[in-house]
């Protein structure tokens, strides 16, 4: 699982069936210090109804072909993020 932060929204006119419904999210992955990652941005399917500039935990899970294709989830909003240092 990552945290990330919601960064935009995807509109896709086609769907597949299992899609179909669902809300599509740009999320991008943060670092230790809650900061976006640079290259570490995916589209996720949002289960949870998250908005823009949400913090949320997100879940990768492999899809169709294990080898080739990797899928993300929104499984969570995250109110606070509490840290040992």
């Amino acid at each position: 699982m990552i945290l990330a932060k919601v960064t935009g929204h995807v509109v896709a006119t086609q769907k597949c069936d299992e899609l179909r419904g669902s809300n599509l999210l740009m999320i991008t992955a943060l670092d230790d210090d809650q900061q976006p990652m640079k290259d570490k941005t995916w589209v996720a399917v949002d289960s949870v109804g998250a908005g823009m500039h949400d913090i949320v935990l997100a879940e990768a899970y492999f899809a169709l072909n294990k080898d080739r294709y990797k899928a993300m989830s929104v499984v969570a909003i995250v109110e606070k993020v509490f840290r040992d240092r």
